[in-house]
């Protein structure tokens, strides 16, 4: 036990200087009794108690005030435990902003679902642990490069919910290229820097319509990356905006005049996570996107060892009940 303001203890000397007070109350007291006479067995009983119960409330009393005086001086037990110690993470997080992204069967879009998710993961990720972004359609855009900086994520998934462009096509081969990409620059800027653990995630809505899904599987599988995806959309599909005129909302349509439906298509999803050993998510109604990702970078993360850590808790509590508890003993002798 350790106490953080051991200077209180000087107030004991007071305590001892009040003992001097209490010994002469107590023996002014029984030299009264004696003066006025203690005869016969039930006087003598009588006096006995009384002497007794002085005698407990001066002792109760003593200890109430040096129970205090230890609350004061603010008392810590000190307990050592080993504290485990997660590896650091890279998280690069493909995200597919493509047309049939907006549509909105899972609400408010699949989009501002997935962009919800991926900030609150970006907000709530421990400290030490880096994330870069790659948004893609028929093309691809590096937004961010790996960093523990989690502001700087959440101002470019801003900037994609605010964007109202039409981007057609899924090309998810050159997402993935552009995640080796921000690997590469990391390895250049920062040789100095042994990441053990780097993981893609992928939050697409369909079907790989590019050509270079395939070659870049097998470079991540040559390089020890693993892809985890994650499908959004419902079964059944739902018509997408691609605009805005005379202040309402355009939705896709077809030769007749029908709206578009976009339906998920998860066998290119599928195929990119056992190919490099990855996991497979899909989401209905978005609200488990947020167990998906907890549930692979727990899936990922690893134990590097342990560490001694000191752990302080307060006991003044403890002392304070006991100082009140004695008080109330001491006033009911």
């Amino acid at each position: 036990m350790v106490f953080l303001q051991p200077e209180y203890f000087k107030l004991f000397f007071l305590l001892l200087l009040l003992v001097p007070l209490w010994l002469f109350n107590f023996f002014s007291k029984r030299n009264a009794r004696k003066r006025l006479g203690a005869t016969g067995p039930v006087r003598k009983i009588s006096y006995l108690r009384s002497l007794w119960r002085d005698g407990a409330r001066y002792l109760l009393i003593n200890l109430s005030l040096a129970a205090l005086i230890f609350a004061l001086a603010h008392p810590q037990f000190i307990r050592e435990k080993r504290v485990g110690q997660p590896e650091r993470m890279d998280v690069v997080i493909l995200l597919d902003n493509s047309a049939s992204m907006r549509a909105e069967d899972v609400p408010p879009s699949r989009l501002e679902r997935a962009l919800e998710i991926v900030g609150r993961f970006a907000r709530n990720k421990p400290s030490q642990d880096r994330v870069g972004l790659v948004s893609f359609a028929s093309g691809s855009l590096i937004l961010s490069y790996l960093t523990e900086d989690t502001s700087n994520i959440l101002y470019y998934l801003n900037y994609l919910k605010d964007d109202a462009s039409f981007n057609p096509g899924t090309n998810i081969g050159r997402a993935i290229q552009n995640g080796f990409a921000i690997l590469s620059r990391d390895a250049e800027l920062y040789p100095q820097v042994a990441r053990k653990k780097r993981i893609f995630i992928l939050i697409s809505d369909g079907e790989d319509h590019g050509d270079e899904l395939e070659k870049a599987v097998r470079e991540a599988t040559r390089q020890g990356i693993r892809i985890h995806t994650i499908g959004i959309g419902s079964l059944e599909g739902a018509p997408f905006p691609i605009g805005r005129e005379n202040g309402m909302v355009r939705y896709a349509e077809d030769a007749k005049g029908n709206k578009v439906l976009t339906r998920f298509d998860e066998r290119s999803l599928r195929w990119i996570a056992d190919t490099t050993g990855g996991s497979t998510h899909r989401s209905f109604t978005g609200q488990e996107l947020e167990g998906f990702f907890e549930g692979i970078v727990r899936q990922e993360r690893k134990i590097e060892g342990f560490k001694k850590v000191v752990e302080y808790e307060d006991s003044y509590r403890g002392f304070l009940l006991a100082a009140f508890g004695l008080l109330l003993a001491g006033m009911l002798v």
